[in-house]
């Protein structure tokens, strides 16, 4: 029987860190393919935050979606993946808007069905497994800008998203054919009623949530077309520049989850805070391209750790692991927001690098709710 749970729990991940990379590379890549789909139907910055607005409420309501089997979920998700990239590739100006709704939701479905899959089936090793599963993500992020950049050599946009449908495809097989889902585990606390503590804690981390996935979205969303901008070297070498970014979030990945196996998640949490309040002042005065590209690995390397950070001090905390998904829709929905802002910013004072400022905006506003974020835990209803 032990070598028999070892062979499904080695065949369950062998799927799911793959299919976790592809939703990251679908939620990354839509930044560096930017250029190319602005240049073809002539979008403002105002029209291109709105598309990244619908595109992150979209994931934000697929992360709410989230309920019941998360094995089907996860296969449903990838299935209308395929539908809503093929749409991307296909739709004129005009559908856009709804198409970029759509994918958001279809790609919100199964990348928080991940997490969840895996805390409702390896709850005694929720932790570590989550931790590499977003490593995981984290390489599917590093390939996007990359794979983008090699397709946006011969093609545009649309041979990328019809690519992505392929891949897909394959997902939604993969996960119909090994995926199955555990029992739910028993909770501590049962179904007993949301206490006024319990709603202000998840009040206090949702937002939290909300800007600092707010802030990774709108770096995922303008980084490229800020590159193109400063650097004016082209769609290729705009969407090659942001891999700086997502290569000091992989390392960074790798790396704090070893680190936090000795130091203190939440000073951990300040110094990643300040660096990327540093890095983001360093990107908008950079004088030249080396120095911008260090500023982009420096904001990666900040930036990685903060969510995962976020996550592990709510469940610490919270009296029912089913409040998650609150602080996932919120944080989705604070991904939805924020590259609008910058976008709307950007059109109406004719400059992108004013737009930017929305990152260093809200990572002020997460130093100045750190305290309430380090609180010491108040006395357990366990008994």
């Amino acid at each position: 029987m032990p070598s028999e749970i070892k062979t499904t729990s080695t065949g369950t991940l062998a799927i799911l860190h793959p299919v976790f990379a592809l939703t990251g590379v679908l939620h990354a890549v839509g930044g560096a393919l930017l250029p190319s789909l602005a240049s073809r139907f002539h979008l403002s910055d105002s029209i291109s935050g709105l598309l990244f607005l619908l595109y992150f409420a979209g994931t934000s309501l697929g992360a709410l979606l989230c309920r019941g089997s998360y094995a089907r979920l996860m296969t449903i998700g990838f299935a209308a993946m395929v539908c809503t990239c093929l749409a991307v590739a296909a739709s004129p100006r005009s559908l856009l808007a709804p198409v970029f709704l759509l994918l958001g939701v279809s790609v919100g479905v199964p990348m928080s069905a991940v997490t969840l899959f895996a805390g409702r089936n390896f709850p005694e090793r929720c932790a570590p497994l989550l931790t590499f599963l977003n490593f995981s993500w984290s390489i599917g992020a590093l390939a996007a800008p990359l794979i983008a950049a090699r397709i946006l050599m011969h093609y545009d946009y649309r041979a990328a998203y019809i690519l992505f449908a392929i891949a897909s495809a394959a997902a939604a097989i993969a996960c119909s054919l090994v995926l199955r889902d555990g029992p739910e585990p028993a909770h501590a606390f049962g179904d007993s009623a949301v206490t006024g503590t319990a709603v202000r804690l998840i009040v206090v981390f949702s937002f939290a949530a909300f800007l600092q996935v707010g802030i990774e979205n709108t770096v995922a969303a303008w980084l490229p077309t800020y590159a193109l901008r400063m650097a004016g070297s082209g769609f290729v070498m705009a969407a090659v520049s942001t891999s700086f970014y997502w290569a000091g979030f992989l390392v960074s990945r790798g790396f704090s989850s070893a680190l936090l196996l000795r130091a203190d998640p939440m000073r951990v949490f300040r110094c990643a805070v300040v660096l990327a309040f540093a890095s983001v002042l360093l990107l908008e005065l950079a004088p030249s391209v080396s120095t911008r590209n260090m500023a982009m690995f420096l904001l990666g390397v900040s930036l990685a750790p903060t969510y995962p950070l976020i996550l592990a001090v709510f469940f610490a905390r919270a009296r029912r692991t089913a409040d998650s998904r609150w602080v996932l829709f919120t944080a989705g929905f604070g991904g939805s927001v924020l590259p609008w802002i910058a976008g709307f910013a950007s059109t109406h004072t004719g400059s992108l690098r004013a737009g930017m400022l929305t990152i260093p905006a809200a990572l002020l506003i997460i130093a100045f709710i750190l305290p309430t974020l380090g609180e010491p835990q108040r006395s357990s209803a366990i008994s």
